[in-house]
């Protein structure tokens, strides 16, 4: 067994990755589960372990200043990150790989064997070769990812960084009440999270899409075609719906994204964010981007909610709901999320209407 610790300050990560070791790397014992690097300082001189899966971006210490903690580094490192910046600090802390977010489980599979195999550190013709993918950018993370590997070849990736912007169908997914999920059963959270990722990685690779971002208990996904979004929308829900079943809701819409300082960024990221935040579990929302999109294929069927400010949006925003069988149609007077407070005027003020219970 290959003794490990896992060191991030985000506890769905920590979930996300304690799911795919015990799924994937069997050989791997997590030993401790540390929130903060603190704790994985702690755990490690006590621990000793052979193995740190450790994130880049913490509070009060990041990765790389644990790391300088040592004079000697006594255990292998698995950078585990979701921006791809830091790339070349790694190779100079000899990370034995560096895996940017959502994990791959193949990739998890790969790092966890070159531990067996004991690679050596980065020769200087490898580093040659890293700074020359990263000045040429022509295949991005991907280069990056290959040439710290080096038994496995380069693979190409759908966006790229020499691909800086572009217009997408944007999928926001998340899992409703996943928080209060793990408070109250962790076994049953883990299950639930557990077959999401499943679920969702499959499903998008299927429909030519990209898991672009992840947040744990929600992703921001990416497609060339609004119809492809759509129905992989459909499909993860009606997937989702046996047991364990998990409560997800989907935001889509259509607009430009691009990528800065490692984070995927644009005005239609944050509209298919605040769309996504209206729903309730089993729902599918999506703008009248999307809308104009698909309301011309008979196999989707759509109902009009009505338009929504939202906050950081100038403008209301219509929204939609996909009506296929099986999905849940929001009321509109329910409906929460993102929005804008609204102004109470001085008749609210003076003669406030009955308290919701």
């Amino acid at each position: 067994m290959i003794k490990a610790i896992i060191i991030d300050d985000e506890v769905h990560c920590i979930d996300t990755l304690s799911i795919l070791l015990a799924d994937y790397c069997p050989e791997v014992e997590v030993l401790e589960r540390c929130m903060s690097p603190k704790k994985g300082l702690e755990a490690i001189e006590t621990l000793k372990p052979e193995l740190v899966f450790l994130d880049i971006e913490m509070p009060m210490m990041n990765g790389f200043e644990l790391l300088e903690q040592f004079k000697q580094i006594p255990f292998c490192v698995i950078f585990t990150t979701s921006y791809d910046q830091y790339a070349i600090k790694a190779i100079r802390f000899s990370a034995l790989d560096y895996l940017l977010k959502p994990i791959d489980p193949k990739e998890l599979i790969a790092a966890v064997h070159k531990l067996h195999a004991q690679k050596k550190p980065p020769s200087e013709e490898q580093f040659r070769l890293l700074m020359q993918q990263i000045n040429n950018k022509e295949n991005g993370v991907a280069g990056i990812a290959a040439i710290l590997s080096q038994n496995f070849p380069l693979h190409n990736t759908p966006f790229t960084l020499s691909q800086q912007r572009r217009l997408a169908a944007i999928l926001f997914t998340d899992i409703v009440g996943y928080t209060a999920m793990m408070q109250q059963n962790e076994l049953q959270a883990r299950a639930i999270i557990k077959k999401y990722i499943a679920v969702l990685k499959e499903l998008v690779s299927v429909h030519a899409g990209e898991i672009l971002n992840d947040y744990g208990d929600g992703n921001l996904c990416a497609f060339s075609s609004a119809s492809e979004a759509v129905q992989c929308a459909v499909e993860i829900q009606q997937q989702l719906k046996t047991e364990p079943a998990v409560p997800l809701r989907i935001g889509l819409h259509i607009g430009e994204i691009f990528f800065e300082d490692g984070k995927i960024l644009g005005d239609g990221v944050n509209v298919a964010s605040r769309i996504q935040s209206l729903g309730q579990a089993n729902t599918i929302l999506f703008s009248e981007e999307i809308q104009d999109k698909i309301k011309n294929i008979p196999k989707f069927k759509s109902a009009p909610l009505g338009s929504f400010e939202f906050k950081n949006i100038d403008k209301p925003v219509p929204v939609f709901a996909l009506a296929n069988e099986g999905l849940i149609i929001p009321v509109p007077r329910d409906m929460e999320g993102k929005m804008k407070k609204k102004k109470a005027s001085w008749m609210n003020v003076f003669f406030p209407g009955p308290k919701k219970i």
